[in-house]
């Protein structure tokens, strides 16, 4: 008898509790492939199951490298890759963001930067996927990812706080809204101007048929002063305003118009304010017209004597370089200053892409307090309104 079988027995007959756990009391086997053998087996051996005669003890199968069980291991490394896939993807468009090329090569990256809180969403469930099977670069990549997402999203959902209004400020409403120059359900803004009751009323791509039935709305007649622009296609612009206006000029900046007037709000207050409407960056020619004309705000944002409000529709959020330029000359997006968090102004019109970008904002120098901050409702446009309270002091 072989060592191996010897020690076999004598672990068999010092197991009868094994076989009562079986079932019979007597302590012989419970069947094929029991504790102590199945049929044909030695009756003392642990057994290998049906058939086996052996004593010895059986091998347990080892698993591949890695497996931990339940999936398959190709479904496991199909995961890894997407992972990886997704992962450097990201990180290429991160880089370039990060070395400044997106601004050097506007487009696509324009338009890729804007869906910034979105687009990076996946590189989390890389993440999980790296940390469940235990994949150290794959984790080490996203981590930086998340991090850089992070800092560039975060921004625009903390919290802040409206402005102290010293003494004798003078307070005024501002309202800007895109209203689509083929709108055919133009008038129903004058449902929100009247409830808003705005001061002064900056209304982008007007054209004769949107401003037409918004006049029908009666929601202008209480304003005293206008200067109105419409024009056929994207680029009309008008402003009303209870307060009176001068110095009105609507240059052509890189193909497109662009309206100013100045508000005198009392006998010693006036502030500039523009109606800005900028060209979509949806091409690398529009790109480039598109950060001129931001690049232009900016300069009359530094040269100017007065105080500034800009409203309108930038078709720019934080995530783009010009913008955050325009916003380090001297002027303040109201929306941050007062923390207002997830309010998308586009794309308001349909179901397939709901609002998902604020590209619409009230920006204006320090010397306006910011107290309050809404975006309105869908009212045909592409674009949700944006009414801001300020006070000048």
């Amino acid at each position: 008898m072989s060592p191996a079988k010897g020690i076999g027995r004598r672990i068999g007959r010092r197991a009868p509790t094994s076989s009562n756990l079986a079932g019979d009391p007597n302590g012989n086997s419970a069947g094929a492939g029991g504790v102590t053998g199945g049929s044909g087996g030695s009756g003392g051996d642990i057994g290998a199951g049906a058939g086996t005669g052996a004593g010895d003890i059986p091998a347990i199968p080892s698993d591949p490298p890695g497996w931990t069980g339940g999936t398959h291991p190709p479904a496991r490394i199909a995961l890894v890759f997407v992972a990886w896939v997704v992962t450097a993807a990201l990180a290429v468009l991160a880089a370039i963001r990060l070395v400044h090329l997106d601004d050097a090569f506007a487009w696509p990256f324009a338009a890729l930067n804007a869906l910034t809180p979105l687009l990076y969403l996946p590189v989390y469930a890389a993440l999980a996927i790296g940390f469940a099977l235990r994949r150290n670069l794959l984790m080490i990549f996203c981590a930086l990812l998340v991090v850089a997402h992070l800092v560039w999203a975060l921004p625009e959902v903390l919290p802040g706080d409206a402005d102290d209004v010293p003494q004798g400020s003078a307070r005024l409403r501002v309202m800007s809204a895109n209203l689509l120059y083929s709108n055919t359900e133009a008038g129903r803004l004058g449902r929100q101007i009247e409830a808003a009751d705005p001061d002064v009323l900056v209304l982008v791509e007007l054209s004769p048929r949107t401003l037409a039935d918004v006049q029908a709305s009666g929601a202008l007649k209480e304003y005293r002063y206008s200067e109105v622009r419409p024009r056929d296609g994207a680029f009309g612009a008008a402003v009303f305003s209870r307060f009176p206006l001068s110095d009105t000029a609507a240059p052509e900046v890189a193909g497109s118009m662009s309206l100013r007037t100045t508000v005198r709000v009392d006998e010693r207050r006036s502030f500039v304010m523009y109606a800005v409407h900028t060209i979509s960056p949806t091409s690398g020619d529009y790109a480039k017209r598109w950060r001129t004309q931001l690049d232009h705000l900016r300069e009359d944002v530094e040269s100017s004597t007065l105080p500034v409000v800009l409203a309108g529709d930038f078709n720019a959020t934080r995530d783009h370089r010009p913008l955050r330029r325009l916003l380090s000359a001297g002027v303040r997006d109201a929306h941050d200053v007062l923390g207002a968090g997830w309010t998308p102004t586009w794309n308001a019109k349909t179901v397939a892409l709901p609002p998902v970008l604020r590209i619409d904002h009230v920006l204006a120098s320090p010397a306006f307090a910011i107290t309050s901050y809404q975006v309105g409702s869908e009212f045909g446009s592409d674009h949700k309104p944006v009414t801001v309270d300020l006070a000048l002091r």
